[in-house]
């Protein structure tokens, strides 16, 4: 079993929302002084690979403490996506006529490439898209991207709909189109809408990423 990381390490400085507070970190204790190594973080929700629980955009959504840790460790689908805009309804059909249909109570992720802290309109979901996955029963989604769509109306629509997403994943390229799982159990911070996680795939060895 291949274990692949599908995170960044974050870090003050890094590329974030515009408009967020950067990342603050301050020592609170020192092995020299104290004995032992000890920091203070500050940042918000939404940093770095974070994961969007419906409350996110939903008054009336689930918290990360009210989505079961079960929904944490789905079967994976990785759709490549190498276009400069949003992924469609046909080109899930298209990888459906592929590696067949999507099962319900899954993961898809969506690969484009997108560099980490990449200038410019990124690519994204289509909500005609997340309408199929939604109707195929699908969990949740995630992407290499800073957000679900430019526009954030895909984003909230998935989030509206008792979806949850992680966003900023890397290393999908390593992945098969079928075949692997996700495990990203996440904090419980009480009432949070959005944390950071360290997703893995668990990819069989005989499961190659072109697959």
């Amino acid at each position: 079993m291949q274990i692949i990381d599908l995170s960044h390490a974050f870090t003050p400085g890094q590329p974030h929302y515009p408009g967020d507070p950067d990342q603050e970190i301050k020592t609170v204790s020192t092995i020299e002084n104290d004995g032992f190594l000890m920091h203070q973080y500050r940042l918000v929700g939404p940093w770095g690979t974070h994961v969007d629980a419906p409350a996110h955009f939903d008054p009336q959504g689930r918290t990360l403490d009210q989505i079961p840790v079960e929904e944490t460790h789905l079967p994976l689908y990785c759709l490549r996506f190498s276009r400069p805009d949003l992924c469609t309804a046909a080109d899930i059909e298209a990888f459906e006529h592929t590696h067949g249909k999507i099962e319900p109570g899954s993961f898809v992720a969506l690969h484009t490439g997108w560099e980490w802290g990449k200038q410019g309109i990124a690519p994204g979901w289509s909500i005609e898209a997340l309408e199929i996955l939604h109707a195929r029963g699908v969990i949740a989604i995630g992407h290499d991207l800073p957000d679900t769509d430019p526009s954030l109306e895909a984003q909230r629509w998935w989030l509206c709909h008792d979806h949850w997403q992680i966003e900023n994943l890397t290393n999908l390229d390593k992945v098969p189109a079928t075949g692997a799982m996700i495990a990203c159990p996440w904090p419980v911070p009480k009432d949070g809408a959005s944390f950071p996680v360290r997703p893995i795939a668990l990819v069989p060895e005989h499961l190659s990423p072109t697959r």
